[in-house]
């Protein structure tokens, strides 16, 4: 069993403010943007098997396993000798709001047999891995399916500040992980003020025609969004036919008794 995301951030998405402002963002479609840092501070050479990966930077933009239209992020911690990861993605400086700070992002591990862990760090000062004394989350055994996770940075007393961002691979023998999306939003006044216990399901994400989602709440409505917050399709069933869609990203906002949630989903 995957062990659940501890201390001060949750896999479950975000709620959207209709204030709130886009401070960064990265999808990898371009691959790694120039402006990231990647920082090898393992010195391992990937197993014989990991040709993607040798010869190669600690981090490579790589296909999405579930998806051949989706490009992301990707580190291996499979090695000719086992030994744990130690491989750093670092973004470049992000100014943030004097409110409402979040940073959210999309994460899988290639393998249930083998999932990878991983460090979310952060700097105020410079992209030095020596200065990334904060550490805002830790994932032990990432999920096979993708999840999407959240930092509250405000709650961290980051407003109207300057930060670096850190993902770091700390696997000792795992395979491969994948990153995503990394989102970075200001002047979100829609704010969460518990962990929230819902278990909530939204699958296949990629999906092509038809998508399926399971909650152990009960759902009151369910909105289907474009990127803009255009409510294009209004629905209360569990099985969706987006057919009708173009391919991209959209936005499922999802009602239940006790609260409202928001995810991201790609049609392809």
């Amino acid at each position: 069993m995957n062990k659940q995301l501890f201390l001060i951030f949750f896999s479950l998405i975000f709620q959207i403010g209709n204030s709130q402002i886009t401070l960064f963002s990265t999808d990898f479609q371009g691959g790694i943007p120039s402006n990231y840092s990647i920082v090898n501070n393992d010195g391992n050479t990937p197993f014989s098997t990991m040709t993607e990966f040798i010869g190669q930077n600690a981090w490579i933009s790589l296909q999405d396993p579930d998806s051949s239209v989706n490009i992301t992020a990707a580190s291996t911690s499979y090695f000719e000798t086992a030994d744990s990861a130690d491989r750093w993605l670092i973004t470049p400086q992000i100014s943030l709001s004097t409110f409402g700070n979040y940073l959210s992002w999309n994460a899988k591990s290639h393998d249930p047999s083998f999932p990878d862990d991983y460090l979310i760090l952060l700097s105020t000062t410079d992209n030095l891995p020596s200065s990334f004394t904060d550490t805002i989350g830790s994932v032990e055994q990432e999920n096979f399916e993708w999840t999407t996770r959240e930092v509250n940075l405000s709650n961290l007393g980051l407003n109207d500040s300057s930060i670096y961002i850190a993902f770091v691979l700390r696997t000792y023998d795992g395979f491969k992980l994948y990153v995503d999306d990394i989102f970075v939003r200001g002047e979100d006044a829609t704010q969460l003020s518990e962990q929230s216990s819902a278990k909530i399901k939204i699958y296949p994400n990629p999906f092509n025609e038809v998508i399926h989602i399971k909650s152990d709440e009960s759902i009151e409505s369910i909105f289907i969004q474009d990127l803009n917050g255009k409510t294009l399709f209004e629905t209360t069933n569990e099985t969706i036919n987006l057919e009708f869609l173009q391919n991209g990203y959209y936005f499922i906002i999802l009602n239940t008794e006790k609260q409202v949630f928001t995810y991201k989903v790609l049609k392809y």
